[in-house]
Protein backbone atom coordinates (compact mmCIF):
# COMPACT_ATOMS: atom_id res chain seq x y z
CA UNK A 1 0.00 0.00 0.00
CA UNK A 2 1.27 3.69 -0.33
CA UNK A 3 2.17 5.38 2.73
CA UNK A 4 0.52 8.80 1.59
CA UNK A 5 -2.24 7.11 -1.02
CA UNK A 6 -3.67 11.17 -0.93
CA UNK A 7 -0.40 12.41 -2.66
CA UNK A 8 -1.30 9.68 -5.64
CA UNK A 9 -5.01 11.28 -6.88
CA UNK A 10 -6.57 14.95 -7.41
CA UNK A 11 -9.66 15.75 -6.02
CA UNK A 12 -12.69 16.14 -8.39
CA UNK A 13 -13.80 19.34 -8.99
CA UNK A 14 -17.03 19.84 -6.74
CA UNK A 15 -20.44 20.13 -8.97
CA UNK A 16 -22.86 22.95 -7.91
CA UNK A 17 -26.35 21.18 -7.35
CA UNK A 18 -27.63 23.63 -4.64
CA UNK A 19 -30.92 21.86 -3.73
CA UNK A 20 -28.38 18.55 -2.76
CA UNK A 21 -25.34 18.45 -0.39
CA UNK A 22 -22.93 15.62 -1.28
CA UNK A 23 -21.82 16.38 -5.18
CA UNK A 24 -20.32 19.76 -3.37
CA UNK A 25 -18.26 18.10 -0.94
CA UNK A 26 -14.32 17.86 -2.01
CA UNK A 27 -12.55 14.80 -0.68
CA UNK A 28 -9.83 16.72 1.56
CA UNK A 29 -8.58 13.19 3.16
CA UNK A 30 -7.65 9.57 1.20
CA UNK A 31 -10.53 6.93 2.65
CA UNK A 32 -9.88 4.38 5.09
CA UNK A 33 -9.04 0.81 3.57
CA UNK A 34 -10.81 -1.67 5.23
CA UNK A 35 -10.13 -5.53 4.82
CA UNK A 36 -12.55 -8.05 4.70
CA UNK A 37 -10.75 -10.83 3.33
CA UNK A 38 -10.70 -12.81 6.82
CA UNK A 39 -14.46 -13.24 7.04
CA UNK A 40 -14.68 -16.73 6.71
CA UNK A 41 -18.10 -17.13 8.63
CA UNK A 42 -20.88 -18.78 6.96
CA UNK A 43 -19.10 -18.19 3.07
CA UNK A 44 -16.59 -20.62 3.42
CA UNK A 45 -18.30 -23.39 5.13
CA UNK A 46 -16.71 -26.13 2.31
CA UNK A 47 -12.82 -25.04 3.10
CA UNK A 48 -12.72 -22.47 6.34
CA UNK A 49 -9.34 -21.04 6.87
CA UNK A 50 -7.81 -22.36 10.44
CA UNK A 51 -6.51 -20.60 12.96
CA UNK A 52 -2.91 -20.95 11.77
CA UNK A 53 -3.69 -19.45 7.96
CA UNK A 54 -5.96 -17.00 9.54
CA UNK A 55 -3.45 -15.45 11.90
CA UNK A 56 -0.85 -15.86 9.05
CA UNK A 57 -3.28 -13.33 6.95
CA UNK A 58 -3.64 -11.01 9.70
CA UNK A 59 0.00 -10.43 9.66
CA UNK A 60 0.70 -9.48 6.32
CA UNK A 61 -2.66 -7.11 6.46
CA UNK A 62 -0.93 -5.22 9.76
CA UNK A 63 2.51 -5.74 7.37
CA UNK A 64 1.00 -4.13 4.33
CA UNK A 65 -0.54 -1.32 6.34
CA UNK A 66 -4.12 -1.52 6.81
CA UNK A 67 -5.33 0.07 10.06
CA UNK A 68 -8.68 -1.72 9.60
CA UNK A 69 -9.58 -4.92 9.66
CA UNK A 70 -12.32 -7.22 9.43
CA UNK A 71 -11.14 -10.42 11.50
CA UNK A 72 -14.51 -12.52 11.35
CA UNK A 73 -17.79 -13.19 12.08
CA UNK A 74 -17.25 -15.01 14.99
CA UNK A 75 -20.89 -15.96 16.06
CA UNK A 76 -20.83 -18.06 12.76
CA UNK A 77 -18.48 -20.30 13.84
CA UNK A 78 -16.31 -22.00 17.43
CA UNK A 79 -13.03 -21.45 14.71
CA UNK A 80 -14.04 -17.91 14.28
CA UNK A 81 -14.79 -17.24 17.50
CA UNK A 82 -11.03 -18.51 18.81
CA UNK A 83 -9.70 -17.08 16.24
CA UNK A 84 -11.32 -13.14 17.45
CA UNK A 85 -10.47 -14.44 21.19
CA UNK A 86 -6.73 -15.47 19.97
CA UNK A 87 -5.89 -12.01 18.83
CA UNK A 88 -6.87 -10.11 21.72
CA UNK A 89 -5.77 -12.59 24.49
CA UNK A 90 -2.37 -13.06 22.76
CA UNK A 91 -2.22 -9.33 22.28
CA UNK A 92 -1.76 -8.95 18.27
CA UNK A 93 -3.99 -6.31 17.47
CA UNK A 94 -1.26 -3.41 17.10
CA UNK A 95 -2.50 0.00 18.83
CA UNK A 96 -2.84 1.66 15.54
CA UNK A 97 -5.15 -1.27 14.13
CA UNK A 98 -8.88 -1.11 14.61
CA UNK A 99 -10.32 -4.86 14.01
CA UNK A 100 -13.93 -4.58 12.67
CA UNK A 101 -16.58 -7.85 13.37
CA UNK A 102 -19.78 -8.68 11.93
CA UNK A 103 -23.19 -10.32 13.35
CA UNK A 104 -26.82 -10.32 12.23
CA UNK A 105 -28.84 -8.63 13.76
CA UNK A 106 -30.47 -11.60 16.27
CA UNK A 107 -29.87 -10.82 20.08
CA UNK A 108 -28.17 -14.24 20.48
CA UNK A 109 -25.60 -13.46 17.72
CA UNK A 110 -25.05 -9.91 18.98
CA UNK A 111 -24.37 -11.76 22.36
CA UNK A 112 -21.94 -13.80 20.95
CA UNK A 113 -20.06 -11.65 18.67
CA UNK A 114 -19.70 -9.24 22.06
CA UNK A 115 -18.77 -11.86 24.01
CA UNK A 116 -15.38 -12.44 21.66
CA UNK A 117 -14.46 -8.86 22.05
CA UNK A 118 -14.01 -8.88 25.79
CA UNK A 119 -10.92 -7.46 26.81
CA UNK A 120 -10.30 -5.61 23.33
CA UNK A 121 -9.14 -2.13 23.33
CA UNK A 122 -11.16 -0.41 20.09
CA UNK A 123 -13.64 -2.78 18.18
CA UNK A 124 -16.05 -1.94 15.39
CA UNK A 125 -19.10 -4.28 15.22
CA UNK A 126 -21.07 -4.77 11.80
CA UNK A 127 -24.38 -5.15 12.73
CA UNK A 128 -27.04 -5.98 9.82
CA UNK A 129 -30.34 -7.35 9.10
CA UNK A 130 -29.83 -9.63 6.13
CA UNK A 131 -33.21 -8.20 3.47
CA UNK A 132 -32.46 -10.71 0.57
CA UNK A 133 -36.30 -12.15 0.27
CA UNK A 134 -34.22 -15.71 0.19
CA UNK A 135 -31.59 -15.07 2.50
CA UNK A 136 -34.69 -13.71 4.74
CA UNK A 137 -37.30 -17.05 4.39
CA UNK A 138 -34.46 -19.75 4.03
CA UNK A 139 -31.84 -18.78 6.52
CA UNK A 140 -33.94 -16.78 8.80
CA UNK A 141 -37.62 -18.63 8.08
CA UNK A 142 -39.08 -15.27 8.47
CA UNK A 143 -41.48 -13.43 5.87
CA UNK A 144 -41.34 -10.35 4.52
CA UNK A 145 -42.77 -8.76 7.58
CA UNK A 146 -41.52 -9.93 10.71
CA UNK A 147 -38.17 -8.84 10.70
CA UNK A 148 -39.47 -5.45 10.74
CA UNK A 149 -41.34 -6.35 13.93
CA UNK A 150 -37.22 -7.64 15.60
CA UNK A 151 -35.67 -5.43 17.97
CA UNK A 152 -32.70 -6.41 18.79
CA UNK A 153 -31.56 -5.79 22.62
CA UNK A 154 -27.77 -4.68 22.56
CA UNK A 155 -25.37 -6.40 25.56
CA UNK A 156 -25.53 -4.05 28.28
Amino acid sequence: MLKHPSTRYSSFPPIDLPDRTWPSQVLTRPPIWLSTDLRDGNQALAEPMDLGRKLRLFQLLVAIGFKQIEVGFPAASQTEFDFVRHLITADLIPADVTIQVLTPSREHLIRRTFESLQGVSRAIVHVYNATAPNFRRIVFGLDHVEPLNLQPKLPS
